[in-house]
């Protein structure tokens, strides 16, 4: 009897201290999970365009103009979609695009889908290089200080007709976390333009998420 008293004791005072070993290791994890939370709010969520950004930035014949431009500089391929992604290869939002990305060429071949990734002035050779071993079916371009396109926000895209007449620009999604549905929006679009469907052209800045400052050269800096 005293060795099943001592026995159950024992269990008791087991059980407790691991109930109270569990409930300590979730309350550390929620703390942790809102500190995480806190952070990246405070430093990723932010407006694809800011309240403080010139007005060029939410002028659409503006970014259209610039982007044209910088288009012509590169081979078109006749008859496709081309689809520009805006690159910053320091920001930390690059992987929440990532997925968008994939799962919009995966659909669709290089004669059907051009891939143009346009990176700022401040992306380095490496990176640049980088880039491309990752993107092997990518044209890469690099901007120069002579370039100007008001560009506020990355990871963003563009969508170009068979045309070259701009259909989107903005955002791959809003909110802390994009939604499969973001996707489909994309591969949705270039069947529509494929199909000769008219589509925009449509400016879609209007909301935050994980973003980061296009970095700007001085001389790229609207004036």
């Amino acid at each position: 009897m005293i060795v099943r008293y001592f026995a159950d004791g024992f269990c008791m005072r087991f059980s407790r201290g691991r109930t109270l070993l569990v409930s300590l290791l979730i309350i550390t994890w929620l703390v942790g999970s809102l500190g995480a939370l806190w952070w990246f709010q405070s430093r990723l969520l932010r407006p694809f365009v800011t309240a403080d950004a010139a007005p060029e930035f939410r002028d659409l014949t503006a970014v259209s103009d610039g982007l044209s431009a910088i288009l012509q500089t590169v081979p078109a391929v006749p008859g496709a979609v081309t689809m520009v992604h805006l690159w910053n290869p320091d920001c930390s939002c690059n992987s929440v695009s990532q997925r968008h990305v994939d799962a919009t060429l995966d659909q669709f071949g290089e004669n059907q889908l051009h891939f143009v990734i346009l990176a700022p002035v401040t992306a380095s050779e490496e990176d640049m290089k980088e880039m491309k071993e990752l993107n092997p079916r990518a044209t890469l371009i690099r901007l120069r200080p002579e370039d100007q396109i008001p560009l506020s926000a990355s990871p963003g895209l563009a969508m170009y007709t068979p045309q070259q007449k701009l259909a989107y620009f903005g955002a791959y999604g809003f909110g802390a976390l994009c939604t499969p549905s973001d996707s489909n929006l994309f591969v949705n679009m270039v069947n529509a333009l494929l199909a000769g469907e008219s589509y925009g052209p449509f400016m879609n800045i209007a909301g935050s998420g994980c973003f980061c400052a296009w970095p700007q050269h001085p001389a790229q800096s609207p004036q």
